[in-house]
């Protein structure tokens, strides 16, 4: 059973939770606590898999309360349901909280939400890696990409497509932009796959407010230098992916979130860069020594990836299951109906990281990144000369 522990200083509002959620007692252990302290001390009572606080509480609010727990009980999901959301709350919530739901929420909503999130082991199953993503509250950033955002938003005629194209520069930011377009941070009303949508839907003053933060948006501050990585290299490698990935022919909806999926695709490595140093740089050296992919030394050696990292923290963070899906996959894409032929965004990620990386290493140290058994399964094996030669267009290390 999952055991979900739920904090609101109003005992009428925990007894309806309790009344709302009575359905889910076979499936869920469900606690109650009426403050920040008393949430604690359960928590060293005994282990939860999710939290659900409201913001606004006496003596210690949500905020406050899911700061200690991202540091002390970091495998938790914290999760916020309230009806408080001025923006000072929601910038104190945005570092601490996974997901943040708005106030008043059915019971059906709530439940799913609960649901996925407590079923994002299944995407990643090494649960003490599970407890170094829980802690993650942003990705990296270089400290150029902040500094050219909050230039532009000073211009005054600067266009939303304008600011999507900066903030697509950079992996770290495109993923914290998402998590809180696709939340209740700021009142989401639909799932957003694109970043000139989630700028839209944003607006320019709490997009900001946000680059102001440096918890927010953070720069890269490795303890060390890592051998065998760089930061440089990585956010090139992302962008030339998206690149390449709005180059190929797909319906509107599956392009926008390839191009999201692609630039994403191997944000599990910045966790590890920044997270697992010593492990990450162990990984890099033997995969370079023995001349094999970096995901299949890591599953070797881990049971698990950089795809798998990334992909189950983006989930946490709330993004939309087909990117969260393609990023999980990238070097494993499987087909889910058998049949099902032409692109979908697991397909235009898998062939956009291998197309990028020929890009940078050649074709022949790049040939064990295809799947191409499952290219041909989906009808694709004529589209890789031709999006092998689009790519060979692009410029050299050009922005997204």
């Amino acid at each position: 059973m999952k055991r979900i522990l739920f904090v609101d200083d109003e005992v009428k509002v925990l007894e309806g939770l309790e009344r709302m959620l009575r359905s889910q007692r076979k499936q869920w252990d469900m606690a109650f606590a009426s403050s920040g302290v008393e949430a604690l001390a359960l928590l060293e009572a005994r282990p939860f898999d999710l939290l659900v606080t409201d913001m606004r509480m006496p003596e210690m609010d949500g905020a406050a309360l899911l700061e200690q727990v991202k540091r002390r009980f970091p495998g938790v999901i914290r999760m916020v349901l309230s009806g408080y959301c001025e923006l000072e709350a929601a910038m104190r919530a945005v570092p601490v909280a996974h997901q943040y739901l708005a106030k008043p929420c059915d019971s059906g909503r709530l439940r799913d939400a609960i649901e996925r999130a407590c079923n994002l082991s299944s995407i990643l199953t090494n649960e003490p890696v599970r407890r170094v993503v829980g802690a993650v509250g942003s990705l990296p950033s270089p400290p150029g990409t902040c500094g050219a955002l909050l230039e532009a938003l000073r211009e005054a005629n600067i266009s939303v497509d304008q600011v999507a194209k900066i903030i697509e520069r950079d992996v770290g930011i495109t993923a914290k932009v998402l998590q809180l377009v696709n939340s209740a941070f700021f009142g989401r009303l639909r799932e957003v796959t694109t970043v000139a949508a989630a700028v839209n839907h944003i607006g320019f003053d709490v997009l900001t407010q946000l680059a102001l933060s440096a918890e927010i948006f953070r720069t890269f501050e490795p303890r060390r230098r890592i051998a065998g990585f760089s930061f440089e290299e990585f956010q090139k490698h992302s962008r030339e992916a998206a690149n390449i990935a709005r180059l190929l022919p797909a319906p509107q909806k599956v392009a926008s979130a390839s191009v999201v999926a692609a630039l994403l695709h191997d944000a599990g490595k910045l966790v590890l860069a920044v997270r697992l140093p010593e492990q990450f740089e162990h990984v890099l050296e033997r995969s370079r020594k023995e001349r094999r992919p970096l995901h299949a030394v890591e599953e070797e050696l881990t049971g698990t990836s950089h795809a798998e990292i990334g992909a189950y923290l983006l989930a946490l963070w709330g993004l939309p299951g087909v990117v969260v899906e393609a990023v999980s996959r990238h070097h494993h894409p499987v087909t889910t109906n058998p049949g099902e032929q032409g692109l979908d965004v697991l397909a235009i990620t898998h062939i956009a990281d291998a197309l990028a990386h020929e890009l940078t290493d050649g074709a022949d140290a790049a040939r064990d990144l295809w799947n191409l058994e499952y290219v041909a399964a989906r009808g694709l094996a004529d589209h890789v000369p031709v999006s092998r030669k689009l790519a060979g267009q692009l410029p050299n290390g050009s922005g997204a």
